[in-house]
């Protein structure tokens, strides 16, 4: 589900992982196009969007559906730009930009998950958001939330963190999670 297009245009990252709604995710910027447009991003207080980059790079095209990244933290070391952001909204690019060093797009938000909350299936998954959160903030997750910040830290093939990022059902996404965690033990 989707709200209604935007008008505004966000410069977007692409990357070859994928940044989930409230997880965070530290990135190391020292290409000079991004250095440039996340010192932008930070003095004019503006969020950016990360898209998955398709396999192949440059060449490849972007996935359009992404997420809008909020910088929660930032340093600097020896030229590099060492950021933290958190995950806000996800996104639909309508129309791309690629004529400045950075893409931009015309982004339509998704409308928030419902939070529901997590099922007696999925109590086997608490101790892993323990580890990741801390107990206090782990007690009190919605199925969404857990979900998203799971995949976040999930090691998958960013392909695959991809189809979990599209899921608009978050007991599908935890299901899906679950699955994925016993397939690796």
């Amino acid at each position: 589900m989707m709200e209604n297009d935007s008008e505004t245009w966000i410069p977007l990252f692409l990357l070859s992982t994928v940044l989930f709604p409230r997880a965070r995710m530290g990135l190391r910027v020292f290409e000079p196009r991004y250095l440039d447009m996340v010192s932008r991003c930070l003095r004019e207080q503006r969020d950016f969007g990360i898209c998955l980059n398709a396999p192949g790079g440059a060449e490849g095209e972007p996935e359009t559906v992404g997420t809008l990244a909020h910088i929660v933290d930032w340093d600097s070391d020896d030229g590099v730009l060492l950021i933290e952001v958190e995950g806000r909204s996800r996104f639909t690019v309508l129309d791309w930009r690629r004529e400045s060093p950075v893409s931009e797009g015309r982004p339509r938000y998704w409308v928030e998950e419902p939070k529901l909350p997590l099922e007696f299936e999925h109590e086997w998954l608490k101790p892993i958001l323990v580890e990741i959160l801390g107990e206090d903030l782990a007690a009190s997750l919605d199925a969404s939330t857990a979900g998203m910040i799971l995949a976040q830290a999930l090691p998958a093939p960013a392909a695959e963190k991809q189809r979990l990022l599209v899921l608009d059902d978050p007991l599908v996404r935890l299901r899906r999670i679950a699955q994925l965690l016993r397939r690796d033990d």
